[in-house]
């Protein structure tokens, strides 16, 4: 897997959610050696569900047909 913003590698890791109140969390997630971004996995779903709806869209709707407009001469 590449990372979406340096395109470098990505490698899982495990994380230590400290902030819930519910005790700790572990969380396994992505993180790129060079950017240091970390990517969830519902993270990186949501995105790539986004990014499909998106690309359907553009499919959807760049297909319309052009507008025919015509000149008409006012004769002044």
């Amino acid at each position: 897997m590449r990372c979406a913003q340096c395109h470098g590698a990505m490698v899982v890791d495990h994380f230590l959610d400290l902030e819930d109140a519910g005790g700790h969390l572990w969380l396994r997630a992505w993180r790129c050696v060079n950017c240091r971004v970390i990517v969830e996995p519902g993270i990186f779903r949501r995105r790539h569900i986004h990014r499909s709806l998106l690309a359907w869209l553009r499919a959807r709707f760049s297909k319309r047909p052009a507008r025919h407009t015509e000149t008409v001469s006012l004769g002044i």
